[in-house]
């Protein structure tokens, strides 16, 4: 049985980590769209849930082209869905890891169309939290959507926020603000990625990457001339720096742009787009939807048998069979009158009677779970129980007797000079707290060095103090270094990484000197002292590294 009240799932079209997306059809009139079933892991993440919640009901009410429509949201007590336009094309994703990058015209054009997306949802108080090149679909005529706004995972190393490491601005690894600026900063990498083929800092592990956004400068000098100012201040380490909002970046996109391309640079971009993406046709959502059973259709044979739209959709569904075939778009209008979410009936008798007149909902059975409740979107249902069960003890629990994990609600650095210090950090339990500390340096304004990492257990108290040291070499004359401290804690500080760096300056290089030579008589008698000076060399001193 499906999941969703009146769609009817055809087959899976993929699966990551945030869960399940499968193609369906509306049964009411057989025409396309998607729903994705969000994973286990993120259904228990109370913070999420409660966040995506308020979310869908916003995003239900963006109509934008550039936006993955949201139409329902589902909810029961064992599973959550979201039924979103199908869009027949493939990810930026696949397009880059087919052909490597694009021109900078076709990046400007992906930016443009994820900037406009970006300020639609950011002018309704939602902000997307996971811009990236898996989350913008391009279609056959070179025009992209952004997809799943709010759906973002932790990664799976400790204490590192949710998102996704190569696009993750530095707020979100200090403190884990996730807002508009950081989309901005995430919509500027993913610029630099689709021109140049990489993203701008990569790393061996995670805490590499996070050390190049912390501090690294943006590797302005592989850009295109045109891309470097939006690059520079899209991907400014200050928030503050950035562009103040999603539509004052596209303004600017435009103008630098038609500056250095030409006033058809947006129609080139989308040519080329529309190029690379038709030679990926096949792995269109709607290229592998005839049964086995059946003879494989003509080109006329499927334009008629696209199927009609649902009077309360908008759908663009692109019917393409070979490399470079034209696309074939039916469509139609959204009625008007709110979209809909689903949410799992309250347990108490309190929900309010506010469920429209064509939904009936069946006669409940003490064996059987209660089904969904369709209500409309402007309607406001009581809050679902906010106390948990009680966890289920784990045999391991019961086993060891271990200490309830507690929450780290704050880790701080108190002090440090650049070779001492000592870090805070405040639990609400005496629960074993992993505390991990790495130590950094940058020379001048070359890359961050991990020099050395370390780790302890703190457990017995709510407080703890600990000191920090270590020597991270010396300076060479004339030169600054910067030697940083990175903390983090397991399970994860509510605060997030801190980190702190501080400016080391070498001694001041000998003043230039004249060297005497063995002297020398003129033929008045008088010593003449040579006139070579001594050059000091310059070499830099060994830097101590574990």
């Amino acid at each position: 049985m499906d999941l969703v009240p009146g769609y009817r799932e055809v087959r899976q079209l993929g699966a990551g980590r945030s869960g399940r997306v499968f193609l369906a059809t509306y049964q009411a009139t057989g025409a396309y769209v998607a729903i994705k079933y969000l994973n286990a892991t993120l259904r228990r993440d109370d913070e999420f849930m409660a966040r995506f919640r308020t979310d869908s009901h916003a995003l239900v009410e963006i109509d934008d082209p550039n936006v993955v429509k949201l139409y329902e949201y589902v909810e029961t007590p064992t599973r959550a869905a979201v039924v979103t336009e199908l869009v027949d094309g493939v990810s930026l994703r696949t397009v880059l890891a087919e052909h490597g990058h694009t021109t900078p015209e076709a990046a400007l054009v992906v930016l443009k169309g994820t900037l406009i997306a970006l300020a639609a949802a950011h002018e309704r108080g939602v902000p997307h939290r996971d811009v990236k090149p898996e989350n913008v679909l391009v279609q056959a005529d070179g025009t992209s959507k952004l997809a799943d706004f709010g759906v973002v995972v932790h990664a799976e190393e400790p204490g590192v926020p949710a998102g996704s490491p190569p696009y993750m601005s530095p707020e979100l690894w200090t403190n884990g603000t996730a807002g508009p600026p950081a989309d901005l900063y995430a919509a500027a990498c993913m610029l630099f990625e689709t021109v140049r083929g990489r993203p701008p800092f990569r790393g061996e592990d995670v805490a590499t990457v996070r050390d190049k956004h912390l501090v690294e400068p943006v590797p302005l000098e592989v850009a295109p001339d045109t891309l470097r100012d939006l690059l520079r201040r899209g991907m400014a380490k200050d928030p503050a720096a950035r562009y103040a909002s999603a539509r004052q970046f596209a303004a600017e996109l435009e103008e630098d742009a038609v500056a250095g391309y030409g006033p058809e640079w947006e129609q080139r971009g989308r040519r080329h787009l529309a190029e690379l993406t038709t030679l990926l046709a096949l792995k269109f959502p709607l290229a592998k939807t005839v049964s086995t059973a059946e003879t494989a259709p003509t080109i006329r044979e499927r334009m008629v048998q696209v199927p009609r739209l649902p009077p309360h959709l908008w759908i663009a569904a692109a019917a393409v069979v070979a490399v470079l075939t034209a696309v074939v778009l039916s469509g139609g209008k959204l009625a008007p009158g709110p979209g809909t979410v689903l949410m799992p009936p309250p347990e108490s008798p309190s929900w309010p009677s506010t469920v429209p007149v064509d939904v009936k909902t069946p006669e409940r059975k003490a064996t059987t779970p209660p089904p969904p409740v369709r209500t409309t979107r402007r309607a406001q249902p009581s809050s679902p129980p906010t106390t948990p069960p009680p966890p289920a003890t784990t045999p391991t629990q019961t086993r060891f007797s271990a200490p309830a994990r507690p929450v780290v609600q704050a880790a701080s650095i108190v002090s440090w000079s650049g070779s001492a210090g000592s870090v805070k950090v405040a639990a609400d339990g005496t629960g074993p707290v992993r505390l991990t500390v790495s130590y950094t340096r940058r020379d001048g304004d070359g890359p961050v060095r991990t020099l050395h990492t370390e780790s302890r257990t703190l457990a017995g108290r709510t407080a703890y103090v600990d000191g920090v040291q270590r020597d991270l070499g010396t300076v060479a004359c004339g030169q600054r270094s910067y030697f940083g401290i990175l903390v983090m804690t397991d399970p994860a500080s509510a605060n997030g990484p801190q980190v702190s760096e501080v400016a080391v300056d070498g001694p001041a290089c000998p003043a230039r000197t004249t060297t005497p030579t063995p002297t020398q008589h003129t033929a008045a008698g008088s010593p003449t002292p040579s006139q070579e000076p001594f050059v000091p060399t310059d070499e830099p001193s060994d830097v101590t590294t574990e």
